[in-house]
This record gives C-alpha cells, sequence and structure tokens, in this order.
C-alpha cells in the first residue's frame, strides 16, 4: 500500500493546501489548489469563466494593480482636459451655446448609460476587458474630432457648430457607456474586496493628483491663449494622455469572455428584476435624489462662479484645483475607514455634506475682495466630501447591496439608473437656469436661477440621506 504523505503548503494561496480535503498522494499547489479550492466547495462564480487570470489569488491580484492605478492617473489628465471639469464647460460657452444647449450636451455621457442592460449579455459574451479596451480607445480618437470645431465654426456657422460637437458627444458617450457596462463587472473581479476600500481611495489621490496638473496646465493655456484655440490644444493633450490609459489597461487581468449558455441571466428582463429586490431599489432611488442634488451644482459651477460670483475665466479653473487638493489630502482616509468601519458611515457623510454645499456657495459675496479666497475654501470642502460620497457608495454597492450570485445584473441596473438620473439633472438644470434667466429679462420676477437651483440640490440630499440610511447590509 503506497505510504501517505501529507501535502505541503502552498505559500501563493490562503487557506493553507494542507487544510483543503484532497485523494492521497494528491499534491496541489498554486492555480490547480485554488481551482479545487473553489469546485470543493461550490464558490467558482458563475459571473467568470474558469481561465489563467480569473484563478489569480488575491496576493496576485494586487501586485497587477498599479497598471490599474496607471491607467487611472493617464485617464484623470484626458478627463479634466477633454470632457469633464470646468475646461469642457467654458469651451461650450466659448462656443456661444446656451445653459440649455449646456445642459442638453452634458446630459449625453450619463443618457448613453441605458443601453447597459440591452447591450450586458453582448458585453460578456464578447469580454469585458476586450469590449473595454475597444471602445475605451475608440472614444479617445471621437474625442479628438473636437480639435476640428474651429475650423467647422468657420465654415458651417453656430448652428452646425453646434451639431458637429452634439455628433461627436452622442459617439463619444455611447462608446463610454458600452465600456463603462464592462468595466463595473471587470472592476469587481481584478480588484479583492479586502482592499477595494483603500484602492478606490489611492484611485481618488491619483486622479487628484494628475487632475490637478492638467488643471493647473489648462489654467495657464487659457489664461494665455484667447477664443477656442487654447481649448483645442488642451484637447490634444488629453488625448494623448487617454491613449496612453487605454495602453495601461491592457496589462491588468481577467475579463475574459463568458460563454453563451452563462449569459441568460444578463439579459434585460434579468437586469430589470433586480429592481424587486427591495435593498437596491432604496439604493437606487437614493442615488436618483443624490444626482438631481448633486448634478446641477457640479455641472453649473464654472458658469455660477463667473456669473454669479464674479470671478475671471482663468480663477474658475483653478476653483478645481481647490477641490482637488481636498480629494487628495482626506481620499485615503474616507477609504480607510471604509475598510475598517463600513461603508455605510462613510457614504451618508458624503450625502450630508452635499446637503451642506449649495447653501456654501451662495453665501459667497459676488464681486468682493473675498469672492475668490472664500470660494477657494469651499472648493477645497467640496474636496473633501466628494470622495466621501464616490469611496462610500461604490463599496457599499459592490459589497452590501449586490449580491456575489449575478452581480453583473446589478451593475448593469446601476449604470443605466446612474445614467438615466444624471441626464434628467443635467438637462432640467440647464432648462431652470435659460427659464427663469430669460424671464427676469423680459420684465418678470427678479428671480435668483442660482439660488432656487441650489436650495433644491439641499431638499433632494436631505431627502437622499434619510433613504439610504435605512438599508441593511446583506450581512447585517
Amino acid at each position: 500500500m503506497p505510504r501517505r504523505t501529507a501535502p505541503k503548503r502552498c505559500m501563493t494561496s490562503w487557506p493553507p493546501v494542507a487544510a483543503w480535503p484532497m485523494r492521497p498522494g494528491y499534491d496541489l499547489c498554486g492555480r490547480q489548489a485554488l481551482l479545487l479550492h473553489r469546485q470543493h466547495h461550490h464558490r467558482v462564480e458563475r459571473a467568470f469563466p474558469i481561465s489563467a487570470e480569473s484563478l489569480l489569488t488575491d496576493s496576485e491580484k494586487i501586485r497587477r494593480l498599479p497598471w490599474a492605478l496607471a491607467h487611472i492617473a493617464a485617464n484623470a489628465v484626458f478627463a479634466q482636459l477633454v470632457f469633464t471639469g470646468p475646461v469642457f464647460v467654458l469651451f461650450l460657452t466659448e462656443l456661444g451655446l446656451d445653459k440649455a444647449q449646456v445642459g442638453l450636451l452634458l446630459a449625453l455621457f450619463p443618457l448613453a448609460g441605458v443601453v447597459a442592460p440591452f447591450i450586458a449579455p453582448l458585453v460578456a459574451r464578447v469580454g469585458y476587458k476586450r469590449v473595454f479596451m475597444s471602445l475605451w480607445g475608440m472614444r479617445k480618437l471621437v474625442a479628438a474630432c473636437l480639435i476640428l470645431t474651429p475650423w467647422v465654426a468657420g465654415r458651417v456657422g453656430p448652428e452646425g457648430t453646434l451639431r458637429f460637437v452634439a455628433a461627436v458627444l452622442a459617439v463619444f458617450a455611447l462608446c463610454r457607456a458600452i465600456a463603462e457596462t464592462a468595466l463595473f463587472p471587470w472592476l469587481r473581479e481584478f480588484v479583492p474586496d479586502r482592499v477595494r476600500g483603500r484602492f478606490v481611495a489611492v484611485d481618488s489621490i491619483l486622479s487628484t493628483l494628475f487632475g490637478f496638473a492638467a488643471v493647473s496646465l489648462a489654467g495657464y493655456v487659457i489664461a494665455r491663449t484667447p477664443g477656442l484655440t487654447g481649448f483645442t490644444r488642451l484637447i490634444g493633450v488629453g488625448v494623448v494622455f487617454g491613449l496612453l490609459c487605454v495602453v495601461a489597461a491592457a496589462f491588468i487581468p481577467g475579463g475574459a469572455p463568458i460563454p453563451r449558455e452563462r449569459t441568460a441571466g444578463l439579459a434585460a428582463r434579468a437586469v430589470f428584476a433586480t429592481l424587486r429586490d427591495r435593498s437596491f431599489g432604496r439604493f437606487l432611488a437614493g442615488l436618483g435624489l443624490m444626482a438631481l442634488g448633486a448634478v446641477p451644482l457640479t455641472s453649473f459651477l464654472p458658469l455660477f462662479a463667473r456669473e454669479r460670483i464674479g470671478l475671471a475665466q482663468a480663477n474658475v479653473i483653478l476653483l478645481q484645483n481647490a477641490l482637488l487638493a481636498g480629494g487628495l489630502l482626506f481620499g485615503y482616509l474616507w477609504g480607510l475607514a471604509a475598510d475598517r468601519r463600513g461603508s455605510k458611515p462613510v457614504m451618508l457623510a458624503g450625502v450630508a455634506g452635499a446637503a451642506l454645499l449649495p447653501a456654501l456657495w451662495l453665501a459667497v459675496p459676488g464681486q468682493s475682495a473675498w469672492s475668490f479666497p472664500l470660494a477657494l475654501a469651499i472648493a477645497f470642502l467640496t474636496g473633501i466630501v466628494a470622495p466621501a460620497w464616490a469611496i462610500g457608495s461604490t463599496r457599499f454597492l459592490f459589497i452590501d447591496v449586490a449580491p456575489a450570485d449575478g452581480a453583473e445584473r446589478y451593475m448593469a441596473a446601476y449604470y443605466a439608473w446612474a445614467g438615466l438620473t444624471g441626464a434628467f439633472g443635467a438637462m432640467l438644470a440647464g432648462r431652470v437656469l435659460e427659464s427663469l434667466q430669460s424671464l427676469s429679462q423680459m420684465g418678470g420676477p427678479a428671480l435668483d436661477p442660482y439660488g432656487l437651483l441650489f436650495a433644491a440640490g439641499v431638499v433632494f440630499s436631505l431627502a437622499s440621506l434619510a433613504l439610504l440610511a435605512q438599508i441593511r447590509s446583506r450581512a447585517a
């Protein structure tokens, strides 16, 4: 009878292989042992096929996270220079667009997210990584078309320019929506839960540092380059960094294609069935209220600072640096708190802060020596509050709300709802600002458009706080 030897411990996985039941004389280590462990305990995740990359241990995944962080850093520069922050809003107003048109164009980004429930099965079959890489790269090339805006404006006039920019942004937004439909489940796969809060925090810090540099460059260029030329130069620089971020994403593990028979749960009907989950439904309702409260502030803050407070265009861009500095100093602390104390307290702290910010902005005096310093201070406070909501709500969704089995259905529903409410908030805010301003100019009551909009933001944020506080974690 052959001698039975104790299986040796494998130092690349946890728990030790010696703790797992095995046949006599069957010695396993590394990924083979990890596969046996998952199969024995019926823990093979249904969302992902068993491939070499999907069998990476947490330690191996963590060693590859620097590639994800490099992707995040490069994408932060692209985002700040091309389609987020004050640069893009000022670019649209430089084209001569009114607030309603600006709101409509800003709404294209989140509105495209409604395609998520309908394309989720196809995205899963093609492969999360493959879809993300293709569409994430394509949107960078589409964004490069904005460099042609001055040439288009000189030939087709304001109306033609509006149509051109709208077409570019629509294609860009659709590419972004499809890519991010793949990103959410892929992100859940390659970031271990035990470091998720800290990963999001480091994500926030890197985005802040590189965003800070990008905004500083933008302020310098805009102050010295009149007209659209400065904006198009910044877009060109942003596109280069955008392509670099795609290269970095190629080294992130996971995201393999899923066989057709295992994507039935991602059909649109199955995605919409997640709304019957009471906790998830409350989370989406709270998210929607938060979007209605925060989107008008974040979308039109540059115009508020320029028109209501009276800041110069270069100083408006510098407010973004104060916001980024607040996130840099406190982002990691929020992530650490989320990992140690739980997601919900951090998330609720972010919502409570969001309810306070509109009132503080309205208190800033216009055309005063104190206007710019006070605006910088409140922008810094905004930077402290924003990561609390971003880190807390993301971690709460991934760990406390969405179940591990069928999480992709929840991610698709979440992304579609976030897009719908974000688009509605941006369009509504732009329409309200333009309508109230036109009413005052026609001899109507002297209403403060920003005052009414920001006051509504306080109400919506408080309602979101009350609703989200009632949600219990699945682990509770």
